[in-house]
């Protein structure tokens, strides 16, 4: 059945690549930008745009709230925007929004699910993130507010830079893993990674729209089917770049004495590993890219458009 679907960063990576698809299914999408985005994005024809700020409550009250949506994605959720979502669209069907794996972290259990313990903050989990999840699952527990909530993990393929040994995106270390450079590595070698292809994740949003109010309350992770060691994921963009960099490996914790500036390190330390089973069984969401395939993808993009 066709929906009318409403996006909230509508030219990022991810909104761009649901509206495509939606738009091929058949959906109606309507799509609202600021007009400052300038990465990289899927193509957004046959998808009605609006330029705003979806926190301007009057641009929501004249205009978005006027729309005839019965369902909404933001992309980048805050508690001002959920706030808004829940009193100027009242009559919507589902409501999505992306959260992330980050909240779960440190795992206790591998691989871990939506039920894994995720309310309380420490010293390496998405605070503002665990916010945002908070108060949409309290709006759901009080107002029926159809929320979705969805997990990816780190996300990966054409369109931006790959995660780095660092735990940032710096292109520069791919280029110099590309000019064979020697590297002082952190020993992260054992760490499990779980990548989610954009693509893929995007398709799962989209799944989404047939799903109607049985995902209304839930959290779904999002990603590839399996987890890689960051030690894989190294050789697989060695391989790709034809490297041959001298690679030393030294304890973490010393690296990142002697380094704090790589401040995303203590997070790149934090295993990912994910069962994706309720995603496949709410939405019937089987990935089509491996994490290899997926760091692949996003290492190709980034030759063909210079970065490389």
């Amino acid at each position: 059945m066709a929906r009318s679907l409403l996006i909230f960063g509508i030219t990022g990576e991810l909104g761009s690549r649901v509206a495509q698809l939606a738009v091929a299914r058949g959906h109606k999408v309507y799509g609202v930008s600021r007009g400052s985005n300038t990465r990289d994005r899927a193509d957004l024809a046959g998808v009605e745009m609006f330029t705003g700020d979806k926190l301007d409550r009057d641009f929501l009250e004249k205009t978005l709230s006027k729309l005839p949506v019965d369902a909404i994605l933001d992309t980048i959720p805050s508690i001002n925007g959920i706030n808004n979502i829940h009193e100027f669209f009242p009559q919507v069907k589902n409501v999505f929004l992306v959260s992330s794996t980050g909240t779960f972290v440190p795992l206790q259990t591998l691989p871990a699910d939506e039920t894994h313990p995720w309310r309380e903050e420490n010293h390496v989990n998405f605070h503002g993130k665990i916010a945002n999840d908070k108060l949409a699952l309290e709006l759901f527990a009080k107002d029926k507010f159809p929320v979705t909530i969805f997990r990816p993990t780190n996300i990966i393929g054409d369109g931006r830079v790959p995660l780095d040994l660092f735990g940032a995106r710096d292109i520069e270390f791919f280029r110099a893993l590309r000019d064979s450079k020697p590297l002082t590595l952190p020993d992260c070698r054992e760490i499990l990674l779980q990548s989610g292809c954009n693509w893929d994740l995007a398709k799962a949003m989209t799944l989404a729209l047939d799903a109607g109010d049985k995902i209304a309350g839930e959290i779904i992770v999002i990603s590839t089917a399996q987890a890689i060691r960051l030690q894989d994921y190294l050789a697989t963009a060695m391989e790709f770049l034809q490297s041959s960099s001298e690679i030393t490996w030294v304890d973490a914790d010393e690296f990142y004495k002697a380094h704090p500036e790589h401040t995303g390190l203590p997070f790149l330390r934090q295993h990912m590993c994910f069962n994706i089973d309720k995603a496949r069984k709410l939405l019937g969401y089987t990935p089509e890219f491996t994490g290899k395939e997926g760091l692949l993808k996003a290492l190709e993009w980034c030759k063909e458009s210079g970065l490389l």
